[in-house]
């Protein structure tokens, strides 16, 4: 028996129905695969100086960041300013802040910070690290044998200069060519190396130095030590410069009041943050006397540290 087929032609409002199904099927599959993208792409989060601030737009570590006048910061001088950023990317790689901090000036008194670097000597109450006076009392908590040479890596609460009280500190052996960090006021700048906080920084062709250089300016710096105790740095972050310089002399204590102090034919004020070392020497007229101090704006003088011995 032969079998019969019957073939349907379809209909024209059929083949319509069909077109339309599928433009909604596939507008819909369509539609959550561009928003599921959107909606994956992750923010970025980064810091980094703040070089130029306008109403719609900030300048942060080189790059350019789109900001809502709105709800951004307000920001009367760029200097010194370091900004955190959380902002979302576009296709084109622009970027559009979601929120925006600003972290205060690292110069500011009370703030916490942390550095990296050789300790030059080691005193009951304080130790000198990368130049630095970094005081250290029952509360400051100590990981590792500490000595001179060792590598110490400190969080400490900036207090005034160079003097900090430590809250933390983690002793290491240093190994050949460590990698350390540190920052102070810089003294002198050459083209192939500069003196921050008395200590020689080596400038290499692969130095990243962010900033305009200049004497009396602070400078983050991030390098390798060397064997002869100088630093090659990998990167400088200069930030801006102090209205108060670093003074260093020394000479026979001539009178002690309770707020001035005359070195030599100096007077120097002494205020709370006044660190006075009488490990070598009490603190009596006709001690010899090597005093850090700061030039206020008036042109005065305010100790940082009295380090006292007994005169030759």
């Amino acid at each position: 028996m032969k079998e019969t087929r019957t073939r349907f032609a379809p209909t024209a409002a059929a083949l319509a129905l069909v077109a339309v199904l599928v433009l909604l099927c596939g507008g819909a599959a369509r539609r959550p695969v561009a928003a599921d993208a959107a909606w994956r792409r992750p923010s970025v989060k980064f810091s980094g100086p703040l070089s130029e601030a306008r109403a719609d737009q900030w300048w942060i570590d080189g790059r350019v960041v789109r900001v809502d006048p709105l709800t951004a910061p307000t920001v009367a001088d760029v200097t010194g300013q370091e900004a955190v950023v959380v902002a979302s990317v576009d296709d084109e790689g622009t970027l559009a802040a979601r929120s925006l901090t600003l972290r205060p000036d690292t110069g500011e008194l009370g703030t916490t910070f942390e550095f990296r670097c050789l300790i030059q000597l080691l005193e009951p109450r304080y130790w000198i690290v990368c130049n630095r006076v970094v005081l250290v009392t029952e509360s400051s908590v100590i990981q590792g044998r500490p000595e001179v040479g060792y590598l110490a890596t400190v969080k400490a609460v900036r207090l005034t200069g160079d003097t900090v009280l430590a809250r933390h500190i983690k002793v290491d052996y240093p190994n050949a060519y460590a990698e350390v960090e540190f920052e102070g006021p810089i003294q002198s700048c050459g083209a192939q190396a500069w003196l921050v906080n008395d200590i020689t920084v080596l400038i290499s062709p692969v130095t990243e130095v962010h900033g305009v250089p200049q004497v009396g300016s602070t400078a983050e710096v991030k390098g390798v030590l060397q064997p002869d105790g100088s630093v090659l740095a990998q990167t400088i972050v200069v930030k801006g410069a102090g209205t108060d310089l670093q003074v260093d002399f020394e000479g026979l204590v001539a009178s002690i009041e309770p707020t001035r102090w005359v070195v030599g034919e100096v007077t120097v004020a002494i205020g709370a943050q006044t660190f006075v070392d009488e490990s070598r020497a009490p603190a009596e007229v006709g001690m010899k006397a090597l005093v850090r101090a700061l030039r206020l704006k008036d042109g005065s003088l305010l100790a940082l540290r009295i380090r006292l011995s007994r005169p030759d």
